[in-house]
């Protein structure tokens, strides 16, 4: 096994560098947790996502709906699930 170190500066030797490096891809968020989340609390999707105004608009609309009359609670609370799911799906990095 190399213990050599993972980072070089410009004094490094050449020949003590190794030979590959393993990458790790970043993966974005996952539609399925962020629609669940979503379902949980509403805007906690969004949160997930990276977009936290946006979770706190849809928390307060779904809050305030609920609030108003319960049918517009479940159009915007499905409203805020639909989009957190969009969301994770078109993810393209922060």
């Amino acid at each position: 096994m190399d213990h050599r170190p993972l980072y070089y500066d410009e004094f490094d030797e050449p020949d003590s560098r190794p030979t590959h490096v393993c990458v790790r891809d970043r993966r974005g968020p996952s539609p399925g947790i962020a629609a669940v989340l979503s379902v949980l609390i509403p805007g906690l999707g969004q949160v997930y996502n990276g977009r936290l105004l946006a979770g706190a608009c849809w928390f307060l609309a779904a809050s305030f709906a609920y609030w108003a009359i319960l049918v517009p609670g479940f159009i915007v609370h499905a409203l805020c699930v639909w989009t957190a799911y969009s969301g994770a799906r078109d993810w393209r990095g922060y």
